[in-house]
């Protein structure tokens, strides 16, 4: 076991020195200002593409996720912001330049629940606008209203302490710049029980600027 943890974080080591300490992602959330390291994972799939860029906080956990899924390739645009439910809608996607789109902003934040809880942003309404991109980075902003939605770890692991042993390495990997690594998606909670809310969450003034080596965004 020491011997595979190691490896996990050798690999997160590599992984996390790709990421650019200049990479940031900002937004004003419900008013809060708030600001935080970015990390950046892009996958291929069969007949898409997906890039997920999220700013991530540790103690307590705080990020925002920004991700595309996309059939061709990425440009300078302005797209609107689908529920998780609506992304592969054709009615919903943005089509630019032969390109097919689909953009979605989500959050996530640790609560002081019993065995730690989370309140979560689900993806909903707004726009991203990629102002520049290359082969190395992307910038851009968002404004986003979100649905809030609360996740609260199931009884057998608040009781057992599984829950908060779970929370605290996911910590470590997150703050080693492995957290994007160890999700899924945006929430992706273990053993929490998803109990949705009337409330709503405004994200403002959202902006992210990731590269990840070579040359950056020219200006």
């Amino acid at each position: 076991m020491k011997k595979l943890l190691t490896l996990a974080f050798a690999l997160i080591s590599l992984y996390a020195a790709a990421q650019s300490v200049e990479s940031t992602v900002s937004a004003s959330v419900n008013g809060k200002a708030w600001t935080a390291k970015a990390q950046r994972l892009n996958l291929p799939f069969p007949g898409v593409k997906y890039l997920a860029l999220a700013g991530m906080n540790v103690s307590p956990d705080v990020q925002t996720w920004i991700r595309f899924i996309y059939t061709d390739e990425l440009k300078p645009g302005t797209y609107q912001i689908v529920s998780d439910n609506e992304k592969y809608w054709e009615e919903k996607a943005n089509y630019k330049d032969g390109s097919v789109v689909w953009a979605l902003v989500d959050y996530t934040e640790e609560t002081k629940g019993l065995g730690h809880a989370f309140r979560d942003g689900e993806s909903w309404k707004g726009t991203v606008t990629i102002t520049k991109i290359t082969d190395n980075s992307i910038e851009g902003t968002f404004d986003a209203t979100l649905k809030v939605v609360n996740y609260r770890k199931r009884a057998l692991d608040t009781i057992s302490g599984f829950g908060i042993q779970k929370n605290l390495e996911d910590k470590l990997i997150t703050k080693a710049g492995g957290g994007m690594l160890t999700k899924s998606d945006p929430h992706d909670h273990d053993n929490c029980k998803r109990v949705p809310t009337s409330e709503e969450m405004v994200i403002k003034d959202g902006k992210f600027s990731v590269s990840w080596g070579g040359a950056t965004a020219k200006k």
